[in-house]
């Protein structure tokens, strides 16, 4: 791999690092999301640092091209990572619907669905993410 070329991933990297942290910083991105984006970009200059390494791998997995094993290892991990959105997504559509029915009842029984319940369970899923 050319030199320049390593050069500019590394600073792509860091710079995308750099953005992640900033989301972070201000609440735009939970904690674990960001993990996982950090981690991402960690394998990221770990490739880009050492080519051969990534050739080996691939070869010693039988594929004769290894780009062909990067973007199919890109491929599943965006697909896992797309499955596990979309479960966060279906968590928090059941939570909005559970509370959309208990204001929609008005509250008519305090004892049974008293605000403090509803405020924890509202920062319980707020730490789920």
């Amino acid at each position: 791999m050319n030199s320049m070329l390593q050069i500019f991933i590394i600073g792509c990297a860091i710079l995308f690092a750099t953005f992640v942290i900033s989301l972070l910083l201000r609440n735009k991105i939970g904690e674990r999301n960001s993990v996982i984006w950090l981690g991402g970009l960690i394998v990221i200059l770990v490739i880009s640092s050492n080519p051969s390494l990534f050739d080996s791998v691939a070869r010693g997995l039988g594929i004769n091209y290894p780009p062909a094993l990067l973007f199919f290892l890109s491929s599943l991990i965006l697909l896992t990572f797309s499955l596990y959105q979309t479960v966060q997504i279906t968590k928090l559509s059941i939570k909005i619907k559970d509370i959309s029915q208990h204001i929609a009842l008005g509250f008519e029984d305090k004892q049974q669905y008293p605000t403090i319940q509803l405020e924890n369970e509202i920062e319980d899923h707020a730490t789920d993410e």
